[in-house]
């Protein structure tokens, strides 16, 4: 009996408690107040500086010949006179032609250095040894000894330094490297096996 007393006083209170006596009123806030977007003043990009190649010396002038003064008429006979009338022109001379300026040489883009190639005289000789190591590797290889699979690896590190010397000759120094690197890895496999 006490049992069903506390059920019954169990599921009064639960009732009691999903039971309110009032509600519960929204609060009244002030509305928000957004400030007006501040006024936007874009100025206008500066214009392009225009880029000026450069020009090639001029050729110097030719100094430009003095007008000729015709020349006092000697005693001339007179029957020639009437067979021909005298210019009172003088004998027009022709300017000599005016050599046209010898095209600018092609500018190349300018070369981008790393780090490794910012000193041009110590990347070509890092790379110089690195191929002279590379061709004493080779040179010690007997060609006629090695397998066509070895010989065809030879002739492949003999063509990357061709191709290393071709971009130390155009500066393009980091290319020159990679390069060199392959053939030099190339030409110590081959010793190596």
């Amino acid at each position: 009996m006490y049992s069903r007393v506390a059920c019954l006083l169990a599921a009064g209170l639960l009732a009691s408690a999903c039971v309110t006596t009032r509600a519960a009123a929204p609060v009244e806030r002030p509305p928000l107040e957004v400030p007006p977007v501040p006024p936007r003043i874009i100025e206008p990009a500066p214009p392009p500086e225009p880029t000026v190649e450069p020009v090639g010396d001029l050729p110097p002038e030719k100094p430009v010949p003095a007008p000729t003064r015709p020349r006092p008429a000697a005693a001339r006979d007179t029957t020639k006179d009437t067979q021909k009338p005298t210019d009172s022109k003088p004998p027009e001379t022709t300017p000599p032609p005016v050599e046209a300026p010898a095209p600018p040489p092609a500018s190349a883009a300018p070369l981008i250095r790393t780090p490794d190639t910012a000193d041009a005289v110590a990347a070509e000789r890092q790379i110089r040894d690195s191929l002279q190591r590379t061709q004493k590797r080779l040179n010690s290889i007997n060609f006629q000894r090695l397998s066509p699979e070895r010989q065809k690896a030879y002739n492949e590190a003999k063509a990357f330094m061709e191709r290393a010397e071709g971009a130390i000759k155009a500066s393009n120094f980091e290319l020159a490297k990679g390069l060199a690197s392959t053939a030099e890895k190339l030409a110590s496999e081959i010793q190596s096996r």
